[in-house]
Formats: C-alpha cells, sequence, structure tokens
C-alpha cells in the first residue's frame, strides 16, 4: 500500500513483476470510471491469482469467503460536498473516488453453488462493478474530478492503443459540451456530405436502395481522429518518436492533463530523445506524473527522492524521499551509474574500479564454489568517491552490500571510522587489507599470486618489473589473469572475508 504520493512527480521503481504497472492500472481504471474499461481488463486478471487460490482449495468455500477488490483514491484540492465521506476502506472522512468489485448478493445463492460444487469455479461474472464517490454518490466516466492519460510504451505497436491514446487527449483538451457540438457538426457533415456527392449515384440504384455513409456508435468523430506532426500522422512515425510526441504533448504548459500515467517511457527512445524525454517529466509542472520505470538512467535522473522502490511483493513499497540532497544530485548527474541494479540486488559488492570488476567473478567462484548469480550477488563498480552515495541508498532498503576498498596507506582505525556509520546496522561490511604496505588491489592481487603474475606479464614489460606494469595497466592486467587463471587466481584475504560474508 502506498499511503502518501507526491503533488508532482512520482518515479516507481523495480524489477519485472513487482506491482508497478499494478499501481498504474489502478489508478487508470479508479479515474477513468468507466465500467466497460474494467471488463475489457478483466477481473480475472484484476484479482489476486494467490487470493483466488486459497478460496478454491477450501474444503466448503462460500459466498462470505469471497475477497472484494477496492480502489481508494485520496483527492487534494476538490472542495465538493458530493466527494466527502467515509465510502472507503479505511472508513475516513475525506476527499475522493473508489472502485469496488464485490460478488451481487442478490446472486448469493447461485454463486455458492458455483463455488461449491463438482465442476467449481470463480464466480468472476457474477460480481458487480460500481464506481463511487467517499460521500457515497454514483461516479460516472463523464462526471469524473480529474483528466487523466495513460501512455504506456510497450503497446505503442497496438492500433487499439494508438486509437484510445489520441480519443483520450481529445477528451482531455476539448469540454463535453464541446464534444457533443462537434458530434453533431461532424454527423450534419457526413449527411450533407452523402446527399451531395452520392446523389447521381444513387439515382441508379432501384428498389428504394442508397449509398450513405454510417452514423453509429463505431463511425463517429472520435474513430476518426488522429494527431498530426509535421503533416505526418502519428502512426505513421517511427515507434521512438511516437513514444517522445506521445509523452512531450501530454506533459506540455497547453495541456488541460490533471494526472499523467507513464509506463516505461524509455521504450523505443534513443540515448539523445531519451534525455529530451528526461528533461520534459522534469519541468512538467501542470500535471500529477507518474513513471513506472526499470531503466537505471531514468530512475537516478529523475530525482531519488520523487521514487518509489518496489521490491518482493510480500514487502511493502519503499519511499526514497530521505536520501540526501547531495546523493540525489550525484545521481542525477552521474554520466554512467548502476544505481537501479543496486536498488534491484538484495546482496551486492561494491569495487572500486574495473580491475576489481574484472577479477571478483573469479575470485567468488573459487571461494564460494558458486557463481554470483548463483548466490543472488550483484557486482557493481563505483569509484571510491561514491561508495557513500550507494550506501545512503543501501542505508534505506536495508540491502546487504560487501563494500571492497583499497586501504591508501591510511590506518586501518582511519578506514573503519569513514563508514562506520553505515555498519552499524549489520547489512553493511567494509573490507580492506590491513597491511599499509599493500595498499591497492594490485599490489594484493600480485603479492597473492607472484608466479601466475611473473609467468603472464614478464613478457609484456621492457622497463617496468610486473607489478609496476599491474599499476600502470589495471584493466589489462586483471583482463588477462581473469582470462587466463580464473580457476587459479587467488582471492586475498579482505577479498576472501567480504566474499563469505556476502554468502551468507
Amino acid at each position: 500500500m502506498i499511503d502518501r504520493l507526491e503533488p508532482g512527480l512520482n518515479v516507481l521503481i523495480g524489477d519485472n513483476d513487482t506491482g508497478k504497472s499494478t499501481i498504474l492500472l489502478a489508478l487508470d481504471l479508479a479515474l477513468r470510471a468507466s465500467v466497460s474499461r474494467v471488463q475489457t481488463v478483466g477481473l480475472e486478471s484484476l484479482f489476486n491469482r494467490d487470493a483466488v487460490s486459497a478460496i478454491m482449495a477450501e474444503q466448503a468455500p462460500s459466498f462470505a469467503q469471497l475477497p472484494i477488490l477496492e480502489v481508494d483514491l485520496y483527492l487534494e484540492g476538490i472542495d465538493a460536498h458530493n466527494y466527502y465521506g467515509r465510502h472507503n476502506s479505511a472508513g475516513d472522512d475525506a476527499f475522493g473516488v473508489c472502485l469496488i468489485c464485490r460478488p451481487k448478493d442478490e446472486l448469493k445463492d447461485a454463486i455458492d453453488e458455483i463455488i461449491s460444487g463438482p465442476d467449481a469455479a470463480f464466480p468472476f461474472e457474477y460480481y458487480s462493478i460500481e464506481f463511487k464517490t467517499f460521500a457515497g454518490e454514483p461516479l460516472f466516466p463523464q462526471k469524473k474530478p480529474l483528466d487523466h492519460l495513460l501512455i504506456d510504451n510497450t503497446k505503442i505497436s497496438n492500433d487499439y492503443a494508438a486509437r484510445a491514446y489520441v480519443r483520450d487527449v481529445y477528451r482531455a483538451h476539448a469540454k463535453e459540451t464541446e464534444q457533443s457540438l462537434l458530434q453533431i457538426k461532424y454527423r450534419q457533415s457526413k449527411e450533407s456530405f452523402a446527399d451531395e456527392q452520392f446523389e447521381t449515384l444513387n439515382d441508379g440504384l432501384e428498389d428504394g436502395t442508397t449509398f450513405a455513409l454510417k452514423s453509429n456508435s463505431k463511425a463517429n468523430l472520435e474513430s476518426d481522429l488522429t494527431l498530426r506532426r509535421q503533416d505526418v500522422e502519428i502512426e505513421n512515425l517511427g515507434m521512438g518518436m511516437q513514444c517522445f510526441i506521445r509523452t512531450s504533448f501530454a506533459l506540455s504548459k497547453q495541456s488541460n492533463i490533471d494526472v499523467v500515467l507513464l509506463e516505461e517511457p524509455e521504450n523505443h527512445l534513443s540515448q539523445s530523445n531519451m534525455k529530451k524525454l528526461i528533461d520534459e517529466i522534469s519541468s512538467a509542472t501542470n500535471s500529477q506524473v507518474f513513471v513506472a520505470t526499470h531503466n537505471s538512467y531514468i530512475c537516478s535522473r529523475l530525482d531519488l527522492r520523487r521514487a518509489i522502490f518496489f521490491g518482493s511483493p510480500s514487502v511493502p513499497p519503499v519511499r526514497l524521499d530521505d536520501v540526501s540532497e547531495g546523493t540525489a544530485k550525484f545521481f542525477m548527474k552521474a554520466p554512467h551509474n548502476s544505481l537501479l541494479d543496486f536498488i534491484l540486488a538484495p546482496k551486492s559488492v561494491l569495487v572500486e574500479g574495473y580491475a576489481e570488476y574484472m577479477l571478483i567473478n573469479p575470485m567468488f567462484k573459487n571461494v564460494a564454489g558458486a557463481d554470483l548469480e548463483e548466490r543472488g550477488v550483484t557486482v557493481i563498480s563505483v569509484g571510491g568517491v561514491s561508495f557513500k552515495r550507494y550506501l545512503d541508498v543501501a542505508a534505506i532498503l536495508k540491502n546487504k552490500v560487501a563494500v571492497v576498498t583499497d586501504n591508501d596507506r591510511k590506518p586501518t582505525s582511519g578506514r573503519i571510522v569513514s563508514y562506520e556509520a553505515y555498519a552499524e546496522g549489520g547489512h553493511v561490511g567494509v573490507f580492506f587489507d590491513p597491511d599499509a604496505d599493500r595498499s591497492t588491489f594490485e599490489i594484493c592481487v600480485y603479492e597473492d599470486n607472484k608466479e601466475l603474475c611473473e609467468t603472464l606479464f614478464s613478457k609484456a614489460r621492457k622497463s617496468l618489473t610486473v607489478l609496476e606494469y599491474m599499476l600502470d595497466n589495471k584493466s589489462e592486467a586483471a583482463f588477462q589473469l581473469a582470462r587466463t587463471f580464473a580457476d587459479t587466481v587467488v582471492a586475498p584475504n579482505y577479498i576472501k572475508d567480504a566474499i563469505l560474508w556476502i554468502s551468507d
């Protein structure tokens, strides 16, 4: 449950199947107030599968045990008595609207027979779908309190989704009276066209048969509408440009849309257009915006303090608004980072550079007897100065994190003091070699693998010693060691300790 949302930007981040899209769908359905929309999605898709399975697994399931689906949206800035009341699941006096799907009382006997008979089935078809205000009054699409728009870039190639988008934009910008007037004029124009242009053709027909233009609900103004950009219909533009135009148009200052829901806005976009889109989202001031993403670039650039993290479905979402301003701005400005990988990983090893990153996997396998992936561990190269930025995030999420760092010839106590505040909770461990002479990763690797290093690098050096060569060519040396001696390279003791600690 999310009990608080920002009036501006809200970024929902998490892995696949963690609930981000469910939140957007719940918002869309409740704001749309359309029974047909809920029916199109299907109650069987909306109800929790575990809840349904648990009911059907009962020895004698009954009507009273059937679950009720309710979505409550609390609204601010709406001062209307017909939206105020306590018709919500919490029984609070507040302004808002709700969607309720529950079994029909008048069909209790039929439902009991269906769920307990020899061919028992869950009675989705016997549920009612209701939209109400918190005052208990019915809510209809024509009278909904907010205009909203759902832009799902995962379904952009779907013709129905494209038409639905154009229709939603039209309805958000044209008042109900304008829509009715435009529909009347459109119908009159079609009738006039048919009368004038088909007259000669119809004169040649017999038995009172004539050609005409359709005037039913499937052949109206909305069904024929589209949007154009520089005289090109939006459906005929490239996927990436369609995504960009949809989102940009919805967030523009000319937009009258109160709530914009963006499902994976990064889909189909190039890096340059993604940067432009992030700027559009960041500067949006007219709408409350919800972004669901598992893209690391968007996650960090849109300000962590506006992020809500969805982990395991069994664990409540976690807000990241306690991240410091400095840390949030660091990730917004960092050219490349693996922030989302770090957020999603239950266990992480943070290393300083690419050399450690390349060698940690073979070292891990040699120590733990398993690959990193088998133990659910993610390795991230962050650079020494960035450790604390990542640990600021870990302090909120409580992920288990091992920091593997050089001692840089600093006293042992100094290295511990640097991170002791993060390590107090027991989910952060800091590992480095206590010997000041073993100040860097390369020195430690050389000292513990002298024979391998001398064999591998003695030919490559000219005037340099093997250790000097490794220090001057850190990434190349690590790559060669990982490629040639993956099964035999020895992990320095502090890295062994980190591996055993994170594996536990």
